[in-house]
């Protein structure tokens, strides 16, 4: 092989190694707790927690929705946290995270909209940031809420909060439409895939225990 032909077979060679998996599993921090997507349409979940901060985090919000069907029913395991396994875990990894401003009566309403399908799982059950909701399942359906607490003080119905959410939820979808219609989007942030990247290299190690932000009282008393 002459030299030519030798230099085009390496150029080849790199081209694939840069396209192929291993290139792209760049270590970008660790995770304590395993990433845990499967309860995501009818529980918090440690994944939805983590896409959640992610979220609020990008665009500098108040809260967080993110709705569960962004999310797959996969467990990253605790160690080493890569692109490709943060993305493969993302259905929709290049949907772009947006800022709006809602009044606490929308944010409430639209809570209680993703609490309203269970104990059936839903891909429009939401996981949140920023905020606690102490709720129980077995209500009626829209009055399920008990309480929510905002950064630790109660939700005020009349307050406008900054609220970080997927471009598609903004705009409605999952039959948010009705709760969120007229919402402006006053920014709009990176791809969530590059949101969560940014997160967890930011925190560098990740440890996440679901149960404090979505409290089922039902369960919680064994009713």
């Amino acid at each position: 092989m002459n030299a030519r032909k030798a230099g085009i077979a390496l150029a080849i060679a790199l081209m694939f190694a840069a396209a192929s998996p291993t290139a792209w599993a760049e270590v970008i921090g660790k995770t304590k707790t395993p990433l845990d997507g499967r309860r995501a349409r009818s529980a918090e979940c440690t994944l939805g927690d983590l896409a959640a901060d992610a979220a609020r985090a990008a665009v500098k919000a108040d809260v967080a929705l993110v709705q569960a069907g962004q999310l797959r029913t996969v467990v990253i395991p605790a160690g080493d946290l890569d692109d490709a396994a943060l993305t493969s875990a993302l259905v929709y990894p290049d949907e772009r995270v947006v800022l709006v401003e809602i009044s606490g009566g929308k944010l409430r309403a639209a809570l209680e909209r993703g609490l309203s399908s269970l104990p059936q799982p839903a891909i429009g059950f939401l996981q949140v940031s920023g905020l606690q909701v102490k709720f129980r399942s077995q209500s009626q359906a829209n009055q399920r809420i008990e309480a929510v607490t905002v950064g630790g003080r109660p939700l005020d119905p009349d307050k406008t909060y900054r609220a970080a959410v997927p471009a598609s939820l903004a705009k409605g979808a999952l039959g948010y439409f009705r709760i969120f219609d007229g919402l402006r989007v006053k920014k709009t942030g990176p791809e969530i895939q590059q949101a969560v990247r940014d997160y967890v290299a930011a925190q560098g190690e990740i440890n996440l225990r679901a149960g404090k932000r979505l409290v089922d009282l039902s369960r919680a008393k064994g009713r």
